[in-house]
């Protein structure tokens, strides 16, 4: 028959073995070589949606980089249903959004405007998930800034 400290010595013997005394194979291996690998660039494009701008500041900032215009920046916050809006020029007007709905709302509130006066629309803007880019110009920032255009 085995005494309890005979099967507690065998017990500790495995577990030490299992564990390998608590020594690391790293210690006792030799290091591996390999050679420098040159970081292949990683290129971004924008999110097919356009993503979102938290402040009308921010779809600025974004639009220019992307190779728009905006000389005559003034925020008014006239756009009816946008959260921010502003000028950049006599003929670009860009404006954030709560949600992607108001922006529905909006281009249908335009098409009906447009029905109404008998005009021929003309529109092209470049709508992204909260924002809006109203400017003959903005097929030419689509690649950069992401988004869909709409004519209407």
């Amino acid at each position: 028959m085995i005494s309890k400290g005979m099967a507690f010595a065998v017990f500790l013997t495995g577990a030490l073995a299992l564990s390998g005394c608590g020594s690391s194979n790293a210690e006792t291996a030799p290091a591996a070589t390999s050679a420098t690998a040159t970081p292949t660039p990683t290129v971004t494009a924008p999110p097919a949606n356009g993503g979102t701008y938290s402040t009308v500041v921010a779809l600025k900032s974004a639009y220019v980089k992307a190779g728009g215009s905006c000389p005559e920046f003034s925020q008014t916050n006239k756009v009816t249903l946008a959260a921010e809006s502003a000028d950049c020029s006599k003929d670009t007007v860009i404006s954030t959004y709560v949600s992607s709905s108001d922006i529905s709302q909006l281009i249908q509130n335009v098409k009906k405007l447009n029905a109404q006066v008998k005009s021929t629309g003309g529109n092209s803007w470049l709508v992204g998930e909260n924002w809006v880019i109203n400017s003959p110009t903005a097929a030419k920032v689509q690649e950069e800034l992401g988004g869909k255009l709409v004519s209407f």
